[in-house]
Order: structure tokens, then sequence, then C-alpha cells
């Protein structure tokens, strides 16, 4: 492989860095995940109990994405509890706990 170079310097323990990097993103996550729940009238991330349309079954779990990228059509969203994976215009009835 000519031309690869994977020398990744080296990181000074000693430096006074600051946290100014992470807050940047952290604040961008917070407000893409604002804007998330906004459009779609979800908690990501929160506590919830649901039920699915012609389901018995009672989910309980965080509520998490099953794609890192949402989609642009709200009918075409996935979700997950746990490892089970169900479709936004699958839920019957949903509560944050």
């Amino acid at each position: 492989m000519s031309g690869t170079n994977f020398n990744q310097g080296m990181f000074d323990f000693d430096s006074d860095g600051d946290d100014f990097g992470y807050r940047k993103w952290r604040e961008e996550l917070d407000e893409q995940k604002k804007k998330f729940e906004s459009r779609y009238g979800i908690v990501i991330g929160s506590m919830v109990r649901l039920t699915l349309k012609g389901e018995d079954q009672v989910f309980e779990g965080m509520i998490t994405l099953s794609d890192l990228n949402p989609p642009k059509d709200r009918s075409q969203l996935r979700l997950r509890i746990g490892s089970r994976q169900f479709g936004w215009i699958e839920i019957e009835s949903i509560m944050r706990l």
C-alpha cells in the first residue's frame, strides 16, 4: 500500500484541554433529538410502554431508532424496544414511563 500513512501522532495527556468540542457535539445532538421528537411526537431514549396494532403483548423498555438516519416520510420510521423492531404506524398506544 504505497502512500498509506498510519501515523496517528502523539496525544498530549498533560495539556489543559477544554470540553468545547464535546459540548458543541452534545448541543447539536440534543437539538437534533428535539427536532426529531417534535416531528414524530415520541421521546427517543425514554422508557415507554406501548402496544402495537393487532398484538396483545405490551412492550416496555427504552425506545430507540432502528435506523441511524430517520426517513423523510413518517410512515417509514422504524423503531426498536430491545430486539423488537416495528414501524411508527404499527403503534396503537404509547406512554412514557
